[in-house]
């Protein structure tokens, strides 16, 4: 996501990940190992386990950090994906929603939003 947020960031394209909550606590996968990641209680757990994502992956796009509550970004706007994508317009539209993040998916929907015509 990184390198489109780049692409796409001389175009007024703005890129925010939101950290709802950990999506694979406790399991070891083929690449990834997160058997020693709990699912987070506090905010206090999301904002360093947020941190954490940050510094492992050289993340540049912005981190903003979902509530608890039961309105929160995960439950209300996301449909409780560990990996959504919404991608909201300059009228607050939102026109693309993934259950699970698609980059070429994305990257071609930002492409037809930033056609200009000559």
């Amino acid at each position: 996501m990184d390198k489109i947020a780049e692409d796409f960031k001389d175009k007024g394209i703005v890129f925010y990940q939101i950290y709802t909550r950990e999506p694979h606590a406790g399991q070891k996968m083929a690449i990834y190992d997160f058997s020693d990641k709990k699912q987070t209680e506090t905010h206090q757990e999301r904002v360093d386990y947020a941190l954490e994502m940050i510094k492992e992956y050289s993340q540049k796009i912005p981190v903003l950090i979902d509530t608890f509550s039961p309105d929160c970004i995960q439950n209300t706007l996301v449909g409780r994906a560990p990996n959504s994508l919404v991608v909201i317009d300059g009228e607050g539209k939102a026109v693309l929603w993934q259950d699970w993040a698609d980059p070429k998916a994305l990257r071609a929907k930002l492409e037809e939003m930033t056609v200009t015509t000559e």
